[in-house]
């Protein structure tokens, strides 16, 4: 991939581009950024560019051999290391490889939720075992092929098993020569603080709203310039949420999200049944781009309560929302709301039932909304 097609983030790309051209490449570098930041995209342009055979002041040529390789993923001295499910008979990454490729390949923006859908693993865990850590010790022992830098990129390593970041810690205390590790991940606290001590942090933020839209316009040629930025806007600078709500999704999500925040506050308690029953329809990922949405909606919500409306980033029936329901915030439960949501949103990623869940928090909401929380 390179350096040109990842969206934004300029400066980052002249200091790696910088690093690599001066010859200092650390032995081990954690690219760590948030869902749709491109943290993956940027960790292929890297290593791209490291691979090139005839690297320009700016970017990866782009067409000799190793380059070409790269546009497939299918370079030799690319080694590749990511999550799966776990059967009797594979433990290992690589009956993944054509998998993957093929999701990166279609989505560099790609995210856990994605790659799941795509191998079919329903509700199956997501892994990464000391078969793979093995996997990834033996890879390394091969020679280079072209005679220069061996890479070896492992995406989502905070989902490896403890036994497994024993394994992969050793092989990062004792690195193969020319041996260049780009670790791409979302969630560093759940990495061994002994592998983030072994790896230079390469920290990618969220996409800028001005960025983000450019894209979306890109990607949604039919989408305007004001309903692009908004979108960018409401997404965070989350590429792969942005492009869910041009989908038009977020309209539904919307409307969904304000008729239940109602039933909530007027204790309609057979409506929050209906509605939760309408939540175990949507599937974990528009669940999930629920709470999202929603906790958007409820931080415009505080800036309005705080009388900061200028920050306020919203129009239309949103802003009549925010409006409105700023009106019920109060120092006991503007925050409690948030946690809530946010509680709801990381139990929903681990499989919680939904409709049991989402009755208890719409409980949970009806007593903070009265005042009773």
């Amino acid at each position: 991939m390179l350096f040109t097609q990842v969206i934004g983030h300029a400066t980052l790309k002249a200091k790696l581009i910088g690093n690599i051209r001066e010859g200092r490449v650390p032995h081990a570098q954690l690219f760590m950024g948030p869902r749709g930041s491109g943290n993956l995209p940027m960790a292929l342009a890297y290593a791209q560019y490291l691979l090139c055979e005839q690297r320009a002041e700016v970017d990866s040529c782009g067409t000799c051999p190793s380059c070409l390789q790269m546009a497939k993923l299918e370079h030799p001295d690319l080694h590749l290391a990511f999550p799966i499910f776990f059967t009797d008979k594979v433990k290992v990454c690589e009956p993944f490889y054509g998998d993957w490729r093929t999701c990166v390949l279609d989505e560099p923006y790609l995210d856990a939720d994605q790659w799941r859908d795509h191998i079919e693993s329903e509700n199956k865990q997501l892994r990464m075992g000391v078969e793979i850590a093995a996997e990834i010790q033996r890879k390394l022992s091969l020679r280079s092929f072209r005679g220069g830098y061996k890479v070896m990129l492992i995406w989502l390593p905070e989902l490896m098993s403890g036994e497994a970041s024993n394994k992969l810690l050793k092989v990062l205390e004792e690195p193969e020569p020319n041996t260049v590790f780009l670790l791409v991940s979302s969630d560093a606290d759940q990495l061994l603080a002994t592998i983030l001590s072994r790896a230079q942090l390469v920290k990618v933020p969220a996409l800028k709203p001005k960025e983000l839209a450019v894209a979306l316009r890109e990607e949604v040629p039919e989408l305007g310039e004001e309903e692009a930025f908004a979108l960018a806007l409401r997404s965070e600078g989350d590429l792969l949420e942005a492009l869910a709500m041009a989908a038009k999704q977020e309209e539904e999500l919307f409307i969904f999200f304000r008729d239940w925040l109602r039933a909530c506050y007027r204790k309609e308690v057979v409506n929050v049944v209906d509605f939760a029953d309408g939540f175990q329809k949507l599937g974990r990922e528009r669940q999930k781009s629920l709470f999202r949405y929603g906790l958007f909606l409820i931080r415009q919500c505080v800036l309005q309560w705080q009388q900061v409306p200028e920050l306020v980033r919203v129009v239309g029936q949103e802003a009549e929302f925010v409006q409105n329901f700023s009106k019920l915030l109060t120092d006991r439960n503007a925050d409690r709301i948030r946690q809530e949501l946010e509680s709801a949103h990381v139990h929903v990623e681990r499989n919680a039932n939904p409709k049991v869940l989402f009755v208890d928090l719409s409980y949970r909401l009806m007593g903070l909304l009265r005042g009773k929380g």
